[in-house]
């Protein structure tokens, strides 16, 4: 797979044996304070680094090829592949074990790694397919300031989306609202998919925390609502672990934001089942909230 990274980003990854299970490995990620994409030395336990297989997934090339990515070790030593294209892919796999940490922190199933299909013809960033159980990853959108693929809170949300196929499957809109929420939880940014767009969001229309107007789709105005509690009680993982309770409670009828609001709120007591309610409230702009009279 071609890389269409940034050279300067790539070649801060570029420096100068074998691996160990201890052995961390230098590989393009976005910074957790400045959000910028740089080098970063990681633990990849459990990886076949070579063939960039692990817990988080198995990648493979056009034709079903597996990576072969040979490494060398840095003065620091730590490791890092020879070839900027394998970079780029061990930094790929990176942000997905990332987002599987942060899920399995908030309580999630920890699911069997799933193909993961490479190529230059794959959309940009990493993609859920529910119909195979895999993913697809594309480089870009170029000229985007973090490529979606290496985007924390992007990668999340398309890991999210396998935790919860079998909900989408019967609450569709509810799965989605809930998985762009997680997004946002995994990189405390309510505005994560700006910074994998072209010229940002001017409009504030990706933004999470911002007010939505009438008619906004369900899903964003579930994500958005859990986010606001998220952002009120400082707890971001913990309001990942409601929110993805309240999704394996989903009664198999009809349901909706507010009945996925209810099953968080009741899963809380005194003055934080209180402010979940308030905040609740204020983002629905609606009754039906049953755990919120």
């Amino acid at each position: 797979m071609r890389s269409r990274l940034p050279l300067t980003a790539l070649l801060l990854a570029a420096a100068c044996g074998g691996a160990s299970a201890s052995d961390k490995v230098s590989v393009l990620a976005v910074d957790r304070l400045s959000g910028e994409l740089g080098a970063q030395d990681v633990d990849l336990p459990g990886t076949d680094l070579a063939a960039v297989r692990g817990p988080a997934g198995i990648v493979l090339l056009d034709g079903g090829r597996t990576p072969d990515c040979q490494l060398r070790r840095k003065v620091s030593g730590s490791l890092v592949a020879r070839t900027l294209p394998c970079v780029s892919l061990l930094g790929h796999y990176a942000a997905m074990e990332r987002a599987r940490q942060f899920l399995i922190s908030a309580g999630a199933e920890a699911l069997p790694p799933a193909t993961v299909m490479a190529g230059e013809s794959a959309p940009s960033g990493l993609r859920y397919v529910a119909s195979s159980d895999s993913f697809t990853l594309g480089e870009g959108p170029r000229g985007a300031r973090v490529p979606a693929a290496f985007n924390p809170g992007a990668v999340a949300r398309e890991m999210a989306r396998r935790q919860l196929r079998a909900v989408a499957e019967t609450h569709p809109e509810e799965a989605e609202g809930i998985a762009l929420f997680l997004g946002a939880a995994a990189a405390a940014d309510p505005g994560y998919l700006a910074s994998s767009e072209l010229g940002g969001d001017p409009t504030g229309s990706l933004d999470l925390a911002r007010p939505l107007p009438p008619g906004s789709a369900a899903s964003a105005v579930l994500a958005g609502a859990l986010w606001a509690w998220a952002d009120a009680s400082g707890d971001l993982t913990g309001a990942a672990r409601a929110a993805l309770a309240a999704a394996r409670a989903l009664p198999a009828g009809n349901a909706d934001a507010a009945a996925v609001l209810s099953l968080v709120a009741d899963q809380l007591d005194g003055a934080e089942r209180d402010q979940a309610c308030a905040v609740f409230r204020s983002r629905l702009r609606a009754a039906g909230i049953s755990a919120c009279p």
